[in-house]
């Protein structure tokens, strides 16, 4: 992956998520007296034969030759929140570049059960650290550090966390309020200025994209924000299926973007892996939308053993 964010003519944003390739490993039974017992069972019986490493390496070698300015990861690095999975998509995460070159926000199995924080998303914290001090909010809790703020050429990378503890069989996302407060205010800041706004959230957003116990709760309210403020772009994760919607902006139609798995294997080809490459070119014209957004998909071909591209459409211009 290209370590240069300096600004061109053609921004390159890759996009992968729900890796779900760490290690399952086990020590102590206790740590399964709870939600992640299921979560162990579901695991061992179906999701280790989809989730595998072949595929990451597959990913991480074509990563390496792809001209990638900068690349957000839409969560879940993990299964079951275990203390060595933390460590383990820390080792991850530093494959696919450093902390300046790579943004995160957690997913829902990045929240299983609650953690200790120092053994958990204080690993990653500097791939989600905002550039600009006062953006993120200095508190114990780990959401309340949302949005954060990350300006990489022409974009300004907004992350949010809609990752919590749930009861079980309940992998839904929440953002809350207070989030959503300082979501609206940064996205308010930001349309005064020439930067390309891409939110970055694990949960989609759109209308019927999954079925309540896999949605975002308050997903009408953060699509209403958006509505009043604006935004160029909209990316997400969790439903491991490739999903291409539109929300209605202030000043016309945004494109809502799901990608799938990074590391399925492909029993199912809908859901074999990709990643997703966009172009991002500023429109000098004056006329039409600010930007110009081209989707690349790149995919998993299992024969191969490697990524390679699948397919390509004008999202904007």
């Amino acid at each position: 992956m290209s370590s240069e964010s300096g600004e061109r003519s053609v921004f390159s944003l890759g996009h992968l998520s729900d890796l779900h390739a760490t290690p399952v490993v086990v020590k102590n039974p206790a740590h399964l007296l709870n939600k992640r017992f299921f979560g162990w069972l579901s695991w061992r019986i179906r999701r280790q034969r989809y989730h595998r490493t072949s595929v990451v390496d597959a990913l991480m070698e074509d990563l390496s030759h792809a001209p990638i300015d900068h690349l957000l990861v839409t969560g879940d690095l993990t299964n079951l929140s275990l203390a060595s999975e933390f460590g383990a998509a820390r080792d991850r995460l530093k494959r696919l570049g450093d902390a300046r070159d790579v943004s995160i926000v957690p997913g829902n199995h990045d929240a299983y059960v609650r953690v200790a924080q120092s053994t958990s998303w204080n690993l990653w914290s500097d791939y989600f650290a905002s550039d600009e001090p006062g953006v993120a909010a200095e508190t114990s809790d780990p959401r309340d550090q949302f949005p954060t703020l990350r300006i990489r050429g022409p974009l300004a990378v907004i992350g949010l966390c809609s990752a919590l503890p749930t009861r079980l069989f309940d992998a839904s996302g929440t953002l809350g309020d207070a989030q959503l407060d300082r979501l609206e205010r940064t996205l308010q800041r930001l349309a005064e200025s020439d930067l390309c706004r891409v939110i970055s959230i694990h949960h989609p957003i759109t209308l019927g994209a999954t079925h309540s116990r896999r949605w975002l709760r308050d997903a009408g309210a953060l699509r209403e924000v958006i509505r009043r403020a604006g935004a160029d772009l909209v990316v997400h994760g969790h439903n491991h299926r490739t999903l291409i919607a539109e929300i209605g902006g202030p000043d016309g139609a945004i494109p809502v973007v799901g990608v799938r798995s990074a590391s399925d294997i492909g029993q199912r080809p809908e859901r074999r892996a990709q990643y997703h490459v966009y172009e991002i070119e500023r429109n000098s014209t004056g006329v039409g939308p600010r930007f110009r957004i081209v989707l690349r998909i790149r995919g998993y071909d299992p024969e191969s053993g490697r990524f390679s591209g699948e397919s390509e459409r004008v999202l904007v211009g």
